[in-house]
């Protein structure tokens, strides 16, 4: 090959390279920036992921942060009656001396029927248009007294209600009194150690609601709903009228019917139309039902709302983390608001009349205990003989074989 051939095949192939060597460096520069370009990407993308993350966590954690304060400031709007360990509950006796509770506990063979998932707590009522009440309770006497009876296992709630006009004995007191004037001697402690004593259970707490309270709680939850008379709603009026000449009268009558807050606490109050106390009672336990109801239809949103008005306007003995665990966990829990309720005193074992210038109602407090273990606790057992008010019939005179379904309303 001569000198000239040479040359043009070395020209060539260094052409070839360097096109070649020219494009592969094209190439790399371009695979490396592209590189770098998806590198960025998923840098940001990652910072966007954790950014995101990040502040959901932040939105969770300061959820959690509200709800446990608002949780607690809920709880601390309810009036709690603790004592110290240097303090105990005391009452004035018959005397008119000053006596520790505690010590006038009866000496008892047999122990109340323990069921841990069932707590026992002492519902009352007292009447806003008296003035004579002190903070802790006492004064004037109690318009409403029942045990609500709460098993966690099964989710039941239920309710025993108890004739205030019922005669019982009172630790630290010789003669009988109406049970609802408990409160006047010794306020919700003496009442609770008198309703433990003639039911023979345990009470683990009592909560006290004045009525003008009771009013907020119903319309809060957007009132309740009631099989209203004509009697009935004539009479309700009449004490809406005593309480104020603005607020709205009932109108209607008949079943479902809506009732605000003021209305239905004037409709708990109707006595004399009727069978006297006992539907009186059956009254209070519908306004009960009725606004349990009314509440589980709310939404969660709206049922912290509610627990705000209901929460303040209750005074108790009962343990706040016992009324969170209630009030919170159990309540919101419950598939349905039915509650079953039994009138005490029972047909059969009471004799009712004037007695020493006053009405009353003489219990045979034996005849009613067994009907209560079974009610609550599924069970019967022995149990130490409760003293009996005078005038009141004898066991043998009392209607002892009564299907308890037949009690429950």
């Amino acid at each position: 090959m001569d000198n000239r051939n040479r040359n043009r095949s070395v020209q060539k192939h260094s052409d070839e390279e360097a096109a070649y060597y020219g494009f592969s460096k094209d190439v790399t520069k371009r695979a490396s920036k592209a590189k770098r370009k998806v590198k960025k990407l998923n840098h940001l993308k990652l910072r966007l992921i954790f950014g995101t993350v990040a502040a959901l966590l932040g939105v969770v954690i300061g959820l959690a942060i509200f709800g446990v304060w608002y949780k607690e400031y809920l709880l601390n709007q309810i009036t709690y009656e603790t004592t110290s360990p240097n303090e105990v509950a005391t009452i004035i006796d018959e005397y008119g001396d000053t006596v520790v509770l505690g010590d006038l506990t009866e000496s008892t063979k047999f122990s109340v029927i323990q069921d841990e998932p069932v707590k026992n707590f002492l519902l009352i009522g007292i009447d806003s248009r008296s003035k004579n009440y002190s903070k802790d309770g006492k004064g004037d006497r109690s318009d409403v007294i029942v045990v609500m009876s709460v098993d966690s296992n099964k989710g039941t709630i239920k309710l025993l209600s108890i004739a205030r006009d019922s005669y019982a004995y009172f630790p630290g007191y010789s003669k009988p009194h109406k049970i609802n004037a408990a409160m006047s001697y010794g306020g919700p402690a003496l009442l609770q150690a008198t309703v433990e004593s003639v039911l023979r259970i345990k009470i683990n707490g009592y909560a006290y609601v004045n009525f003008s309270h009771m009013a907020q709680i119903i319309d809060a939850v957007g009132g309740v709903y009631v099989n209203m008379t004509s009697g009935e709603k004539k009479v309700a009026n009449q004490y809406i009228r005593e309480l104020s000449k603005s607020a709205a009268l009932i109108q209607d009558t008949g079943n479902d019917t809506w009732l605000n807050g003021t209305q239905a606490v004037a409709y708990a109050r109707v006595r004399y139309v009727g069978n006297g106390d006992y539907e009186r009672m059956e009254r209070q336990i519908e306004v009960l039902r009725s606004l349990m109801k009314q509440y589980m239809k709310l939404s969660a949103t709206k049922k912290l709302a509610c627990m705000d008005d209901v929460l303040g306007a209750i005074v108790t003995n009962i343990d706040k983390k016992d009324i969170e665990k209630y009030a919170f966990d159990f309540l919101p829990s419950l598939q349905k608001a039915e509650m079953q309720y039994i009138q005490l005193p029972i047909d059969g074992c009471v004799n009712q009349g004037t007695y020493g210038g006053e009405w009353s109602m003489r219990i045979n407090w034996n005849a009613i205990v067994p009907y209560v273990q079974e009610f609550f606790y599924g069970e019967k057992q022995e149990f130490d003989p409760v003293k009996i008010p005078p005038k009141a019939p004898e066991l043998s005179q009392c209607k002892t074989d009564i299907p308890l379904e037949k009690l429950i309303h």
